[in-house]
């Protein structure tokens, strides 16, 4: 198996002017937390639902230039990449998907799902678990008992 056989080959991307929420409805009607936003046909960045969350709603900025909000640091991996690379790489950058390129073009994009539909379980187990390790902040919200009553 390879990656041109897990990865979605459909990119749905949005443009650098869209709103926040055509973006928001691009994402809802094709069910996707994922867009590469282009300018003149190149990718110059992602946006994720939970951006649009962490950072556009709570910033109450429903009416901000997107670009402001992406993530300009763009994660690719050539086409013929080895599925194990692709998991490494998920784990370093602790990404949920990743572009894939041939030639410098975007041609794909593969994330964890993809991968958990695949059968390089193990492998998938542990990226799961790397990119979704707690971090220092794991007690900042914790509750004394007796705070809650229903």
């Amino acid at each position: 198996m390879n990656l041109k056989d897990i990865m979605s080959k459909k990119i749905i991307t949005c443009e650098s002017t869209n709103t926040i929420t055509q973006i928001s409805k691009t994402m809802k009607e094709n069910d996707i937390g994922f867009i590469p936003i282009v300018k003149n046909k190149k990718i110059i960045g992602v946006i994720t639902d939970r951006d649009i969350v962490t950072k556009i709603i709570s910033n109450n900025d429903l009416n901000g230039d997107i670009t402001n909000y992406m993530t300009k640091d763009i994660i690719d991996v050539p086409i013929n990449s080895d599925l194990n690379y692709v998991l490494d790489i998920m784990k370093k950058y602790k990404v949920k998907r990743v572009i894939i390129t041939d030639n410098n073009k975007a041609v794909g994009i593969v994330s964890l799902s993809d991968f958990l539909n695949s059968n390089i379980e193990k492998e998938v187990f542990k990226t799961i678990k790397e990119v979704f390790e707690i971090g220092p902040n794991i007690h900042k919200y914790e509750s004394q008992i007796g705070d809650f009553y229903l």
